[in-house]
């Protein structure tokens, strides 16, 4: 029996599943909740005229609020100065030096050997503009319908000389 994967149906989540998703989400919202918690409080101080005031004002509140602001300035540039030394770092140390290298192709033979079907029938593929691949509970191709256009049309034509005509094939009928 085919069963569906779990992000088709949330529904088919076990209890200790959907209890850890529960608790992430919450405590993200903690989270994200205390993180705007200083500027949700200045918006209630300015709906609150008269206690802003006396916070503010009165209670030298600025001064606690602007030392607040310097911390949050230094840890922000702290951290952002840190971001560019290490960008400065590796630029410095791998200035026209290009470590990454292309990765070859596969060959249709490799592909076919890896896709457990013959690499003519994977050539055939490769030459069709449109496919629909269905697959088997395993995740392995089970068969390839090609779609119906003008260049699929044409593809067919032109390899009926060379291979048989396109069909879809399942999967355990071409293991060769």
């Amino acid at each position: 029996m085919k069963r569906p994967l779990i992000i088709e149906r949330p529904d088919l989540q076990d209890w200790q599943q959907k209890a850890v998703f529960g608790a992430l989400t919450a405590v993200f919202w903690v989270i994200w909740v205390f993180l705007w918690m200083p500027l949700i409080t200045l918006i209630g101080w300015f709906f609150f005229g008269y206690q802003f005031h006396l916070e503010m004002v009165e209670l030298n509140g600025y001064a606690r609020f602007l030392n607040v602001l310097v911390v949050y300035a230094i840890v922000i540039g702290s951290m952002g100065g840190g971001l560019m030394l290490w960008a400065l770092y590796n630029d410095i140390r791998f200035r026209g030096i290009d470590r990454r290298k292309t990765i070859s192709a596969p060959s249709t033979d490799e592909m076919g050997d890896w896709a457990k079907h013959p690499a003519s029938l994977l050539a055939q593929w490769q030459n069709c503009a449109v496919v629909t691949v269905h697959h088997n509970p395993d995740g392995s191709i089970e068969s390839v319908v090609p779609a119906l256009n003008a260049r699929n049309i044409s593809a067919v034509a032109n390899q009926a000389q060379q291979r048989p005509v396109l069909v879809p094939v399942p999967a355990n009928a071409a293991k060769g």
